[in-house]
């Protein structure tokens, strides 16, 4: 198993980084609080493949020159991960320049390591797989069977079942925690889908003053993800997947808000790694916004509502957009053959299913259930309209105007490498695929706002 140093002292952090490199990358982490004290590591180390440090521990030490110096001076070769934004030429740099971005941190040290994606994906691991009790204290829920390991003889464990699957954690660690126990273990099964709940734990740093639109950016886009994955692996809104949701929500409504640009906006988006799915709802509810803002009966109240139906309307279209990154649509993706018969058919449902998922959201705006069902154009929820009628919500009418014209932005913008889009020439567009008197109504309003 390969090895790297961690220097970090957020707890959580640390354990969210720790199991997502032995799970994907194979790689055992050592964990320690400042640079000084893993410097004293290494110095006594045989093989480490990484030396990974956060932007602050590092101005805690110095500089990344007064680093590299010592690294120079010691003759150590050691790849250095910084995960921050740094200025450095060195080719022994690997600069992360969104530290919560773990998606680049693993092909990173996939890259060190020489490990292929197709071989991240096959990897195999042990029956059990260990998991930081820290992390486990972080959680309210087992979400699987949890075990306690004990060393015989001759380098031989004994695995004992110390928690049931999904029942209340309520100080059932700290025992453990006293006693030194590091690492509890689950079903080696079980690890990528307890990595991406526990992922979710990343979303309460959203509350944090201090992050960049970037860093929201991409610890929103986690947080979508895994409420996707878990919606879409089981139909259930539980609290946990409200919390991140409406989480996530707010976050969405504070980017947009952040940045009252749309070029702004947009190259963010660009720059971001998340895909098209998490790209084209936040754009749909910054133009949305931009629509209600300067529609006659738009309120804020409205615009909110909008922006908790933009976040679930494609949320059962995630992973799908995963498995097949190139596609640019939902119609894309209905006619590549690629995509299952069973994919295809979640597609064609895929606004009722997110419809009668919101219902059972805790204290969600009234309605949103209906404009989420209706946002292609359906009443009933399935498929997609061809001509577009004035049977639904004028709300939904404003969430389809908006989903076309960030459909157009992004599709311009990935063909032409900027931010090319003619407005006039889009709402032309518009009017002539949308006749009814209400739509010309919202493309009015587009017309009239600052985008």
């Amino acid at each position: 198993m390969s090895q790297a140093i961690l220097v970090s002292n957020n707890q959580v952090i640390n354990s969210l980084y720790e199991v997502n490199l032995r799970a994907y990358v194979a790689t055992n982490v050592t964990i320690k609080p400042t640079i000084q004290s893993a410097l004293e590591l290494l110095e006594h180390s045989l093989s480490v493949d990484a030396f990974i440090c956060f932007k602050e521990t590092l101005d805690e030490y110095g500089s990344i020159d007064d680093l590299l110096n010592v690294f120079s001076e010691q003759g150590i070769k050691t790849p250095l991960i910084v995960l921050g934004s740094v200025e450095s030429d060195s080719k022994q740099v690997i600069k992360i320049n969104n530290k919560y971005n773990i998606k680049l941190l693993l092909q990173s040290m996939a890259k060190i390591l020489e490990v292929t994606a197709q071989e991240m994906a096959s990897m195999r691991v042990p029956k059990y797989f260990p998991i930081p009790i820290k992390l486990f204290k972080q959680m309210n829920t087992s979400h699987c069977r949890v075990f306690m390991r004990e060393e015989k003889d001759n380098f031989e464990y004994d695995y004992t079942q110390v928690l049931e699957k999904d029942i209340p954690v309520r100080g059932e660690f700290d025992g453990y925690i006293e006693d030194g126990v590091e690492h509890l273990y689950i079903d080696a099964d079980e690890r990528l889908r307890f990595i991406n709940r526990a992922s979710a734990l990343i979303v309460e740093e959203l509350s944090n003053d201090k992050l960049s639109g970037e860093e929201k950016m991409e610890i929103t886009s986690q947080g979508m993800e895994m409420v996707a994955e878990e919606i879409f692996d089981n139909p259930e809104m539980t609290s946990e997947i409200a919390a991140v949701s409406k989480a996530c929500i707010e976050s969405i409504e504070g980017i947009c808000k952040e940045f009252p640009k749309v070029k702004s906006l947009l190259k963010m988006l660009m720059e971001n790694q998340s895909d098209y799915c998490f790209k084209h709802s936040i754009l749909a509810t910054y133009i949305a916004g931009e629509i209600v803002d300067n529609i006659s009966w738009g309120s804020e109240e409205q615009k909110s509502k909008v922006a908790f139906s933009l976040f679930f309307h494609d949320i059962f279209l995630l992973p799908i957009y995963k498995k097949h990154p190139n596609a640019i649509s939902e119609e894309d993706l209905l006619f590549q053959d690629e995509v299952s018969e069973v994919d295809k058919e979640i597609i064609l449902d895929h606004a009722k299913m997110a419809g009668h998922l919101v219902k059972e959201f805790p204290r969600a705006p009234l309605g949103a259930d209906m404009l989420i069902t209706q946002h292609h154009g359906m009443t009933s929820g399935k498929g997609f309209a061809v001509n577009y009628k004035d049977d639904i919500s004028p709300l939904a009418k404003i969430m389809i105007i908006a989903e076309d014209i960030g459909t157009t932005i992004l599709i311009q913008t990935k063909e032409e490498g900027k931010l090319n889009f003619n407005k006039k020439a889009v709402c032309k567009q518009l009017k002539e695929k949308y006749r009814a008197h209400t739509y010309r109504k919202v493309i009015e309003a587009f017309e009239a706002s600052k985008i």
